[in-house]
């Protein structure tokens, strides 16, 4: 990202100048190319270098007077480090944004396994590359990848978790073409802890799927609301929530969408400035009632937001534009009775409005047929067998609302 001298005040540049020489030693952040390349995990990677060196805790018995000095150079260490991810956020802040090289991110996701979120995604991804964008299928679901069998591979030789293993630099590296149009990024699960990776993983791998370059990235998730899910899921601009007319799956479509909220109030902190970030009693106030669903007697959004314009009312407008800009949309999948497809909607809506204060868009329901069913069968798309199919007309009409 570009930033200049000029983007940053002279005060802190020195103080980041001195910092990254304490942290990284001059021969190294006097190099031209130093502050092009730093970042967060290089300062982290640092730091925790050093403090294998020098931490008080971790080190055996020493004469006093080294044991002090080692004490002082910790605390340099420590200084530096929080100086250098405070210049980082500061020149994020100060660059100018770069518009999305992705334009448009969809998140499939419903939190419970069979209800074809993978055979969706799938031919969806199909849907939009006959309709000439670019477009590329990414397999999430880190503990049940599956979504390249639906494009008719038996197997894929470079997965997700080959990016997460540093084996290659760029997920657009694993990209590989399909017979049906798209490209797809597989995933494997067939390692062990494939879903378990760590805060610093998942955050880099988002990264990179904002820098691959396509026009429509479909993302299929994993069928649970871990941390990891919620946050592939809030990462995209388009979020869909395929549920079908069984009560087990429309209850954890509505729990997805609830958590999915609770999991961006939660993450809000990271982006508001820095007087809301240092507000302990905001955060134990969203995290009360997020976590527990009744902290300090709240239940509803209605009623935060009521707690906030108490005791917090500079923090209204951040919440506020979370929930303008959260907008996850309902999908009926597997729907056999129109009337049964309309009361299910209504419901989730419903409780969506009163408890959330949320309104959830309703994209349509697709009937249970054999076209379908037998795409998951024999493994072709069935948009890529019959281009004129009810399922292309409904792909059509669905993504003119993306």
């Amino acid at each position: 990202m570009a930033f200049s001298d000029q983007d940053i005040p002279a005060r802190r540049w020195r103080q980041a100048r001195i910092a990254g020489i304490y942290l990284f030693g001059a021969h190294v952040a006097l190099r031209d190319d130093f502050w092009t390349g730093l970042t967060p995990e290089s300062v982290k990677a640092a730091f925790r270098r050093q403090a294998r060196l020098y931490h008080p805790d971790l080190q055996g018995p020493e004469a006093p007077a080294d044991a002090a000095k080692r004490r002082e150079w910790f605390c340099r260490i420590k200084d530096s480090y929080d100086v250098l991810l405070d210049f980082l956020r500061s020149r994020e802040e100060a660059a100018p944004a770069a518009p999305p090289p992705c334009r448009r991110i969809i998140a499939v996701g419903g939190a419970k396994g069979g209800v074809g979120k993978s055979t969706f995604a799938a031919n969806l991804g199909v849907f939009l590359a006959g309709q000439g964008y670019q477009t590329v299928l990414l397999d999430l679901d880190l503990g049940g990848a599956n979504l390249h069998l639906y494009l008719g591979e038996t197997a894929v030789k470079r997965t997700v978790n080959d990016f997460l293993e540093g084996a290659f630099p760029h997920l657009a590296d694993l990209a590989v073409p399909t017979r049906f149009g798209p490209t797809l990024i597989g995933g494997d699960s067939s390692r062990l802890g494939s879903a378990n990776i760590s805060f610093p993983a998942k955050q880099r791998l988002i990264r990179a799927i904002r820098e691959l370059e396509a026009q429509r990235l479909v993302i299929d998730l994993g069928s649970d609301t871990s941390f990891n899910i919620l946050d592939f899921f809030l990462a995209a601009d388009v979020r869909l929530v395929i549920t079908t007319p069984e009560p087990a799956a429309y209850l954890e479509a509505y729990n997805l969408i609830k958590v999915g909220l609770w999991r961006a109030l939660n993450r809000m902190f990271s982006q508001a400035p820095p007087a809301l970030r240092q507000d302990y009693a905001l955060k134990e106030l969203i995290h009360q009632a997020t976590r527990t669903g009744n902290g300090d007697g709240v239940r509803t959004i209605e009623q935060l937001r009521e707690r906030l314009r108490q005791r917090h009312p500079a923090a209204l407008p951040w919440v506020q534009g979370i929930l303008e800009t959260y907008r996850p949309r309902l999908l009926l999948n597997k729907s056999e009775d129109d009337d049964q497809a309309g009361r299910i909607v209504r419901r989730i809506q419903e409780v969506a409005r009163k408890m959330l204060s949320l309104e959830v868009p309703y994209l349509g329901a697709l009937p249970l047929s054999q076209d379908i069913a037998r795409s998951a069968r024999d493994l072709v798309p069935a948009v890529a067998r019959d281009p004129q199919s009810h399922l292309s007309r409904h792909l059509a009409h669905l993504s003119r609302q993306f």
